[in-house]
């Protein structure tokens, strides 16, 4: 009888070389698109003047995709690295002017110190242990002044811990409805704890100048699961009342006790 593959995969090579070789559909829902990656297109906004950029944990080349929307790539050269060989072989088909190194133990040896203006680290703290070293390693390519983003979960926000708890004894039908997410035949990454306090530390210890530390959503992305399968959001009148609860996350996230239940965190800093 075939082994059935384990609901949380701890290998996480293992599982985003699955992940690599899988197309993902695109949400229907252009609102929560935008809102939820509000913070990825200010910061992407915030890197525009930088020429060379370092995408660490690039994977298949969605980032890039991102950035595409915001700045026009052809303007830049990427650097992707990640720990995934099936993510470079097919961000290298995706964008065969750009560079991708396939990486071991955090370490870009085939780039130099000192020779891009820019880096991003998007949802890659919270598949990773080792983040000082990641930090150090993103430190040394950047050049003097380079600028650093940095956005990812925090492990903090009630909804998730419990819709992450229940998304494992879900049936396989509504599984499929998360299919552009890290979902691979209904199984799901184990996720590591991120602290926001202590990777500001860390970044410091490194040598950043933290510059801007912010924080989005607490419960408005619950509407976005529940769109999946009702559309709400096409209708005008709902979008309306969904940026209502948009603003209002916005005004809480403005104290720092709901600030450390924020799903996201974004970090902006320099050399």
């Amino acid at each position: 009888m075939k082994n059935r593959k384990p609901q949380i995969i701890k290998n996480q090579k293992e599982f985003f070389n699955e992940n690599a070789t899988y197309e993902k559909p695109i949400l229907s829902s252009s609102f929560f698109l935008e809102y939820v990656n509000k913070e990825q297109v200010d910061g992407f906004r915030w890197l525009g003047d930088a020429k060379s950029i370092l995408d660490y944990g690039c994977g298949t080349g969605t980032t890039i995709e991102a950035f595409s929307k915001v700045n026009t790539v052809d303007s830049y050269t990427f650097i992707g690295v990640d720990i995934a060989e099936m993510a470079i072989k097919k961000v290298k088909l995706n964008f065969p002017n750009d560079f991708f190194f396939h990486i071991e133990n955090n370490k870009i040896p085939l780039l130099s110190d000192d020779s891009v203006d820019g880096a991003y680290l998007l949802h890659v703290l919270h598949h990773s242990y080792e983040h000082q070293e990641i930090f150090q390693v993103i430190h040394e390519k950047l050049k003097k002044g380079g600028k650093f983003l940095l956005n990812d979960l925090s492990s903090n926000n009630p909804f998730v811990k419990l819709s992450r708890s229940i998304f494992l004894f879900l049936p396989s039908f509504i599984k499929q409805r998360f299919a552009d997410d890290l979902v691979v035949d209904g199984s799901i990454p184990d996720k590591y704890k991120v602290n926001s306090d202590e990777v500001v530390s860390t970044l410091r210890e490194v040598g950043f100048t933290v510059e801007e530390i912010g924080y989005g959503h607490l419960f408005l992305f619950l509407f976005a699961w529940f769109d999946r399968f009702i559309p709400l959001s096409n209708y005008r009148v709902i979008r309306v009342l969904y940026s209502a609860l948009g603003r209002f996350e916005q005004t809480l996230l403005k104290y720092s006790f709901f600030q450390k239940y924020a799903e996201v965190f974004y970090i902006k800093c320099k050399k």
